[in-house]
């Protein structure tokens, strides 16, 4: 069905399908729920083997650092020539804590890191 609105012919049909999909997109963003410990798990675990593993394990963690700094005192000490090693260190703290496999992926991280890169004893 068409219908003329200030010189635009409008087909109602497909203004329903646009505002059904973008109704659609909204409610399924709702719902969405972030990565969890056990994603960062096989991200990470496979990054020494596989070089798109790497990639995205190592750039998850770049912007996770970024944001941690960006948003306030992290919590834990990584210098640049530690970040070779964050990916290994994740991987270990996640294996030694099996129920960071449920925790959210911010958190998870958070724990790992300050664990595993803690501030004391450095500058």
């Amino acid at each position: 069905m068409r219908h003329e609105i200030s010189g635009y012919t409008v087909h109602l049909g497909l203004l329903a399908a646009l505002v059904g999909l973008l109704m659609a997109q909204g409610a399924r963003a709702e719902g969405a729920r972030g990565n969890d410990g056990s994603v960062v798990l096989r991200m990470c675990k496979g990054a020494d083997k596989v070089k798109a593993l790497s990639v995205m394990c190592h750039s998850y963690l770049n912007g996770y650092l970024d944001a941690a700094r960006h948003y306030g005192k992290p919590g834990f000490c990584l210098e640049d020539s530690d970040k070779e090693k964050a990916a290994a260190a994740v991987v270990e703290w996640i294996e030694a804590h099996p129920e960071a496999q449920s925790q959210p992926a911010g958190t998870v991280l958070t724990k790992a890191l300050s664990e595993k890169f803690s501030c004391k004893g450095r500058k």
